[in-house]
């Protein structure tokens, strides 16, 4: 009896043992297909990005196809005819014209990107983002097909509306996806499908067919619209408008079912559907901030991160190359130095590197500067002696560390630190005005770039650079003394603690949403 009870006692342990291996292999199956979901979700938002990529590159190469050369046979001027944008104007377009529909975009996403925000609880993100596409496609037809300065101009003006509202809303809608197991992996893959839309169009450049090109360029916006006809609106838009239901199975495809992902869901749930969170004016967001130290700081450091010059350069990549010579072709070293960037992060995160973000971000700031100076250099030693050989790679070694640095380090931590320092009641309309910033500051940037080369010469465009990196990390050890996660107030943790008494006072504060949301505008 007593074997017999022993060999019953051990079955019924196999079993229970079993039991909860298969329970656990059952829940790593679910938090695996809900990470997959998010991930599925990112993607398709994460097109809107890659429009805007080609929306920043198109002036790289589009002022080459504008006009024919009449120093060529008849034949080869046929030729062109097919290849270029075709203008009515005799004359070619000025320089003053050109910088204006190179930097027309981000004038108008600056200004979008509050409008957005003031709109956003009478329009939601679906419809927001199904008219970022149309815009976007529009864009495309006026370039491809527009027969003056006028029709670039609205082009380029409906594609930086498109941007505005892109970058407005899609970090906002992927994060309410995220879960904070791989938060950061959703926010990588918008940061390398924005290069990858760089990329795209330097290459398509190549093509000779300019209409080919555009279609190129056209299918990104077109496959954003079909997606956004099946992605879900967004759980901050449905709680606003009190479709709590409905707001909360959409963040169950993607939230794990644990104890901590359930409590913070259902804590932003209760934020999402309180008065002060819709109705909070982009002013009194900054008058009450609570995290004030962190929060202003960063957002001049956005500021620093577009007169560091990566994203500005974009807009005129190939005419850059071409005034520092090098081992390769204008085009194509413009080609190499976007895959380089799109490569980056996904290259950073194989290797591994635990290094905190402070010291990443000051000491990617002064191999910038060291890269730049060094391209500087080069520059200033080719305009005396003329070209060399023997210095063909510096362009692209130099410009290729610089960009890398900066996709790992400028491009994604401000955004990480101001998202980590932001509470629940101003973290969407700070973030608004933060990418207002942004892009305004990119516009001056933009404007700034051909007057520079113009005056000073690309060696001192590349050493004013310089300057403005070691500025940035002297504001670093200035503004942000000791930065760490332990100085971060940690938006878990705080989530954790304010759900159990937001839970009980959520359905008071619900009942009067809709005058609530006409005080944003």
């Amino acid at each position: 009896m007593g074997s017999a009870a022993k060999v019953e006692q051990s079955s019924r342990r196999m079993l229970s043992n079993q039991s909860s291996n298969d329970s656990m292999e059952m829940q790593k199956r679910c938090h695996l297909g809900e990470k997959w979901i998010a991930v599925l979700f990112t993607v398709v938002a994460s097109l809107g990005y890659v429009s805007v990529g080609t929306m920043v590159a198109w002036s790289c190469n589009a002022f080459a196809k504008l006009h024919i050369n009449l120093d060529v046979s008849p034949a080869e001027q046929q030729q062109q005819q097919q290849q270029r944008l075709t203008l009515e104007e005799s004359d070619e377009l000025s320089e003053n014209q050109k910088t204006s529909l190179a930097a027309t975009p981000a004038l108008a996403a600056a200004i979008t990107a509050i409008a957005v925000y003031k709109l956003y609880y009478k329009i939601g993100t679906k419809a927001f983002m199904l008219a970022a596409a149309s815009l976007m496609i529009a864009s495309n037809c006026l370039l491809s097909f527009g027969s003056s300065f006028w029709y670039f101009s609205v082009g380029r003006m409906l594609a930086g509306v498109a941007a505005g509202i892109c970058f407005t809303l899609i970090p906002p809608y992927v994060d309410e996806f995220a879960s904070k197991q791989y938060k950061s992996l959703l926010d990588n893959v918008l940061y390398v499908q924005f290069a990858l839309g760089i990329l795209i169009q330097l290459m398509s450049d190549l093509i000779p067919v300019t209409e080919f090109s555009s279609v190129i360029s056209s299918a990104f916006p077109i496959f954003l619209f079909i997606g956004f006809l099946f992605l879900p609106e967004s759980a901050r838009y449905l709680c606003a408008t009190q479709q709590v239901n409905r707001a909360r199975a959409v963040l169950k495809k993607t939230h794990t079912n644990d104890a901590l992902a359930v409590q913070i869901m259902e804590n932003n749930l209760n934020h999402w559907q309180q008065s002060k969170y819709v109705a909070i004016t982009l002013r009194d967001s900054l008058r009450k901030l609570q995290n004030s130290r962190i929060v202003i700081p960063t957002l001049l450091l956005i500021i620093f991160q577009q007169f560091t010059g990566a994203i500005p350069a974009m807009f005129y990549l190939t005419r850059i190359f071409t005034l520092t010579d090098g081992q390769y072709t204008p085009q194509w070293t413009a080609i190499y130095v976007a895959g380089i960037f799109v490569f980056s992060i996904p290259a950073y995160r194989l290797a591994k590197v635990n290094l905190p973000d402070y010291k990443l971000l000051l000491w990617s700031s002064l191999l910038m500067a060291a890269a730049m100076a060094g391209l500087g250099w080069h520059c200033h030693v080719q305009g005396m002696r003329g070209h060399s050989e023997d210095y063909g790679h510096i362009p692209l070694l130099c410009a290729g560390i610089f960009i890398f640095l900066y996709a790992i380090g400028f491009q994604r931590v401000p955004w990480k630190w101001l998202d980590e320092s932001l509470d629940a009641e101003n973290a969407f309309p700070v973030r608004a005005i933060a990418c207002s910033i942004s892009w305004a500051s990119l516009y001056v940037c933009v404007r700034l770039v051909p007057t520079l080369l113009t005056h000073i010469g690309v060696g001192w465009l590349f050493w004013n650079i310089t300057i403005v990196l070691l500025f940035g990390a002297l504001f670093l050890l200035v503004a942000f003394p000791n930065m760490d996660q332990s100085v971060i107030r940690s938006k878990t943790l705080a989530e954790c603690n304010s759900s159990s008494t937001t839970s009980s006072s959520s359905s008071a504060s619900t009942t009067n949403l809709g005058p609530a949301a006409e005080h944003v505008v």
